[in-house]
């Protein structure tokens, strides 16, 4: 999602790449153990409000006895109150009710379905049911049942999926089309509510960027650093709540990060990023900003919120630890949306966070799964729905988890405006488990960190798989990895306890495989935001100087059978693993790394096999690690990491001081993981 997770500093974690072969499971009862509705909360009521001035509110309880919703629907009208559930906000495939109370006092109600933009018409079978409904002077009352799944194609299941709530007022109890008097929100009915707190017992302090919003390009990263509250002492922050200051600043707000930064030990916080400290920021990834400003010493993940998100609460047995350290700073970065180039757009965009002076049970920390943000995640266009996967290995989570594991208690899925369904898998010893998370009607305008039901606990050996789905049918062009909205993306970022030195377990196909297909010989690999995802051509001299989607667009006839073969290898190949983090119980596992030494040391692309056995024959001979199947090395600015996996700038392998960069105690391994569980 932010670049801060595509581009960050290896000099506090390990990629773990080693050579292992994922099995294939069983599937017993695949069909119980992925069903698509969550076991019963304790307390499932809740509230949302549907029109911004409050004139409809619906309010909803579970019965998972026996497997029902009840709705209760508040609209300001004295006509009739129209409410219903949509997979993607329209009329088309709507499952609708209709109700008021007439004129002589007595009530009406029906069941309906939408087929467009017209009046919906009645359902032959009434699955909904009507407890109540009541009207006073200025508002209808309706009270109304349905189970989860009626079985009747024109009722909309409910399930784990994302749904739009639907709403209609009627200016008269003539059932007719409306006109304006309309409305849509997205939800997620089955997700547990966020707990129940009084922000009067926390303090708080914001983040915010007051500004013109950049328009050079389609899409800007802006990147401000806070110097945070003196907290004296260990501190948990347990919520947060995103500052969105007028229209403009939702409709243009594609996402923001904040990130906790760490300064070398025994350099004092204040002098590394004191100068860049509460002022106006700058353009986050530009070769300028990389070398002038300590971002990349801003990479601890502490927040992420996408569009639509709302606010988020930690558990009350869990919170992020902060003040360990004197003179704490952070990081905001914000991705602004502006496709229209719009240059006067003016607002305020951050958040507030929430911390509390009592220590919580557990530190919690964020993490990254998912597909690298390269090249190789390439959809074809014309395509309903295509496939991407990225896998987090058993090698990370036997080298990265503690004996007693992790447990992911809050997961926010996201792809870009082509990401149509997600669903986080999860493997232990060759079988698979009930998925982690999933939605089959994934909505951009709607990414929420959701709350798990039940926690989900990882053991070491455990394997997770995150898979995207694509919808393309309205391109022309390959879609792309990249940072803007029209390109792609595939991760998920789940919240876990206890803390660990590990912020990303993922993988990619490695791009090198299609250069084969596409007849590239050579390649240059560019810094920044445009060059930072895709390659530029070098050789063949016929396809030099174009960028890897120019030369696939230019030489590619998408036939059903060469999307099939592609889907095929993207999906069923192996993948080059990453891990980033430190072994738990290692030394220094979560100090920051110390001020690099004057070397210089280049990986071409991660993934060439023979420089990094150079590098490890290297190492070897010079007596490091002999009998060890890693090797620690030093991620200088040399390197450039995108999502804490490994696309790094083509160049050459230097090894200056291996003594020096062992002793750094960061490690790099390479892992191919080959994917045979079913789809």
């Amino acid at each position: 999602m932010g670049l801060k997770e595509q581009l960050f500093s290896l000099e506090s974690f390990f990629l773990l790449m080693c050579m292992c072969l994922v099995p294939t499971p069983t599937h017993t009862q695949f069909s119980d153990r992925h069903q698509n509705v969550s076991p019963a909360p304790s307390n499932t009521r809740q509230r949302e409000v549907l029109e911004a001035n409050g004139r409809v509110v619906v309010e909803w309880e579970i019965n998972y006895d026996e497997k029902s919703i009840t709705f209760d629907v508040t609209g300001e009208t004295t006509g009739y109150l129209g409410f219903g559930l949509s997979p993607a906000g329209g009329m088309q495939g709507a499952d609708i009710v209709i109700g008021g109370i007439a004129n002589d006092g007595t009530s009406y109600f029906g069941d309906y379905h939408g087929e467009g933009d017209f009046a919906p018409r009645r359902d032959t079978s009434q699955d909904w049911r009507l407890i109540s409904a009541f009207e006073n002077t200025t508002h209808t009352f309706l009270r109304v049942t349905r189970l989860l799944d009626s079985c009747d194609h024109h009722d909309v299941p409910i399930t784990n999926d994302t749904l739009s709530l639907i709403w209609a007022l009627g200016r008269e109890d003539d059932v007719s089309y409306h006109v304006g008097e309309r409305g849509t929100v997205a939800v997620n009915l089955l997700d547990p509510p966020n707990p129940n707190v009084d922000i009067s017992a926390f303090k708080s302090w914001e983040m915010t960027v007051d500004l013109v919003m950049p328009s050079e390009k389609s899409y800007a990263y802006w990147c401000t650093i806070y110097k945070g509250p003196d907290f004296g002492t260990k501190t948990h922050i347990v919520g947060f709540r995103p500052v969105l200051k007028g229209r403009l600043a939702v409709k243009h707000t594609h996402h923001f990060v904040i990130y906790k930064c760490t300064n070398p030990p025994g350099v004092d916080a204040t002098k590394v990023f004191g100068p860049f400290a509460d002022v106006r920021g700058d353009n986050c990834y530009t070769k300028e900003a990389m070398a002038s400003r300590p971002s990349q010493m801003c990479s601890q993940v502490l927040y992420v919120w996408g569009a639509g998100g709302k606010d988020m609460f930690l558990p009350e047995h869990v919170g992020y630890p902060v003040g360990e350290e004197k003179n704490e700073y952070f990081m905001l970065e914000i991705h602004y949306d502006n496709p229209e180039q719009v240059s006067d757009a003016k607002f305020e965009t951050g958040v507030e966070i929430f911390y509390a002076d009592k220590l919580r049970k557990y530190d919690a920390a964020l993490m990254t799964i998912g597909h690298t943000v390269v090249a190789s995640l390439m959809i074809p266009p014309k395509q309903k729905d295509f496939q991407i996967v990225g896998h987090c290995s058993t090698g990370c989570t036997n080298l990265a988890l503690p004996p007693e594991g992790m447990n992911i208690f809050n997961i926010l899925m996201h792809t870009h405006l082509q990401g149509r369904k997600m669903r986080l898998r999860h493997f232990r010893n060759g079988t698979e488990l009930p998925w982690v998370s999933n939605d089959d009607h994934y909505n951009f305008n709607y990414q929420k960190n959701r709350p798990l039901l039940e926690e989900r606990k990882i053991l070491r050996g455990d394997s997770l798989s995150f898979e995207c789905h694509y919808d393309t049918s309205t391109r022309d062009k390959i879609t792309t990895a990249g940072y803007s909205t029209r390109n792609e993306m595939c991760e998920a970022f789940i919240w876990y306890y206890p803390k660990l030195s590990l912020e990303s377990c993922a993988s990619f196909f490695p791009i090198e495989e299609l250069y084969k297909k596409f007849g590239i010989k050579d390649v240059e690999w560019r810094v920044g935001l445009e060059g930072g995802s895709e390659p530029l051509i070098k050789k063949p001299d016929s396809m030099a100087n174009k960028t890897f989607s120019q030369v696939v667009n230019e030489n590619t006839n998408w036939t059903p059978e060469v999307v099939e073969d592609l889907q095929r290898l993207l999906v069923d190949s192996e993948h080059i693993a990453i891990c980033a983090g430190k072994p738990p119980g290692s030394e220094n596992e979560h100090q920051p790394p110390p001020p690099p030494p004057d070397l210089s040391l280049r990986i071409l692309n991660g993934v060439v096999k023979g420089d990094v056995d150079l590098l490890l024959r290297d190492s070897l001979h010079k007596g490091h690690h002999q009998n060890q199947s890693w090797l620690p090395i030093q991620n200088w600015t040399n390197i450039i990491a995108h999502h804490n996996h490994a696309i790094w700038q083509k160049t050459s392998l230097i090894l200056k001081d291996a003594e020096r960069i062992e002793n750094l105690g960061i490690v790099i391994q390479i892992e191919t993981i080959a994917k045979s569980i079913p789809l």
